[in-house]
């Protein structure tokens, strides 16, 4: 693979983990220049990482060498900048959200294919070692057909470790739009596209106080929902529900279980690249009650001991580090030089960035408009053999 030169706009919390794994994983990924709106932290940040060049956003979106923009900004900015992007020519990898609305987002994937430009977005935790196990699970049966699935995102929100939690709280933040990418881009990844959605909302607080130094006491006010139930039916029949709620201290619930006709499957964080994949198939459950009283065998199913029959699955897919933050501009680094579809493609960009809008303001049950393919699974060994190659 050629080097591919990057240009980074925001230099923000998230960028330096960006070009901390471009330095240590993707050296292909050439990170030549950067720009923020203040121009005294892309100095400091261009010093912290070697980057050679300090722009404005406008001249690094006018520069000729720079190949793709790695859009780093805050979630507002994320459909202006994109915008500009790709009429400059540039091809676009966009931390989540594409863009704050359905329409924005597939006016962005219509400019791409006008200019013939390609356009990335994260999440991509869905390609770390933890769910491409979980995809080659699927797709070799091992829970035989998804039927149901339940993804929960439960806490109480970043004012107890973010130093200016605000923007979670103001149009474009909350529970949904905030880590709904990572629990619907996993569930799409894992199950295909969604048919439709039905979503109930609320707001448990107007204000909030902060916890976190250096603004603890202060309070923020709150602009935009903060607990969310919905539904999900899936294009393959599969039917889940989703909680997303910045109102909750405790909670028991899993990150995400996916329930097939031949067993359950325990998905790890879909926030994290890593972690414990967990299977439980039907015979291990039959076996365990063969030959019981009928009263006693549904005892004994009912028992949370039933648990520890799961097995847990080695890893077909491995990666050098728990964070592979990256390896979607990686992969589609690689789809611009082979010609073919990013796995972070825009088309599913565009698909989740939808289903959370129906989630977020669409009353009753709303059907999607837009679709995408699953994309395709990553192969065994990517990330080590991507790394130098």
């Amino acid at each position: 693979m050629k080097r591919t030169k990057i240009g980074l706009i925001g230099c923000g919390v998230i960028a330096n983990t960006y070009a901390g794994n471009l330095r240590r994983f993707y050296q292909k990924l050439d990170l030549v220049a950067c720009a923020d709106v203040f121009k005294e932290k892309a100095e400091q940040f261009a010093k912290d990482y070697q980057i050679a060049r300090v722009c404005t956003v406008e001249e690094l979106l006018e520069d000729s060498e720079i190949e793709i923009i790695l859009n780093l900004t805050i979630p507002k900015a994320h459909y202006e900048l994109n915008k500009k992007a790709i009429l400059n020519g540039k091809h676009v990898y966009c931390e989540k959200p594409l863009a704050l609305s359905a329409e924005e987002a597939m006016e962005l994937q219509q400019l791409a294919a006008e200019r013939q430009v390609m356009v990335g977005c994260a999440p991509d935790t869905f390609l770390g070692s933890a769910l491409q196990t979980c995809r080659k699970l699927i797709d070799d049966g091992w829970i035989g057909k998804p039927v149901g699935a339940t993804a929960n995102m439960m806490n109480h929100g970043a004012e107890t470790w973010h130093p200016n939690p605000d923007f979670y709280y103001m149009p474009g933040g909350g529970p949904l739009l905030d880590m709904g990418p990572y629990y619907i881009t996993a569930l799409v990844s894992l199950l295909g596209p969604v048919k439709e959605s039905v979503c109930l909302r609320t707001m448990g607080m107007e204000e909030r106080p902060i916890y976190s130094m250096p603004r603890r006491g202060e309070r923020m006010k709150v602009e935009v929902p903060t607990h969310y139930a919905g539904a999900l039916r899936f294009e393959n029949g599969t039917v889940a529900n989703l909680n997303m709620s910045f109102d909750t201290w405790l909670s028991g619930l899993p990150k995400l279980e996916i329930y097939g006709t031949e067993g359950t499957m325990i998905v790890p964080d879909p926030n994290k690249f890593g972690g414990e994949v967990r299977v439980v198939r039907s015979e291990s459950l039959i076996d365990e009650i063969d030959g019981l009283p009928n009263s006693e065998a549904v005892g004994r199913l009912s028992r949370p001991q039933m648990w520890e029959k799961c097995m847990t699955m080695p890893h077909t897919f491995r990666q050098p580090d728990m964070n592979m933050r990256g390896i979607g501009l990686l992969d589609m680094a690689y789809a611009i030089e082979n010609q073919r579809e990013n796995r972070t493609s825009v088309k599913m960009a565009c698909h989740v960035t939808e289903v959370m809008e129906a989630m977020h303001v669409g009353e009753g049950l709303v059907k999607m408009r837009t679709s995408c393919e699953r994309p395709q699974p990553l192969p065994v060994g990517f990330a080590y053999s991507s790394m130098n190659s």
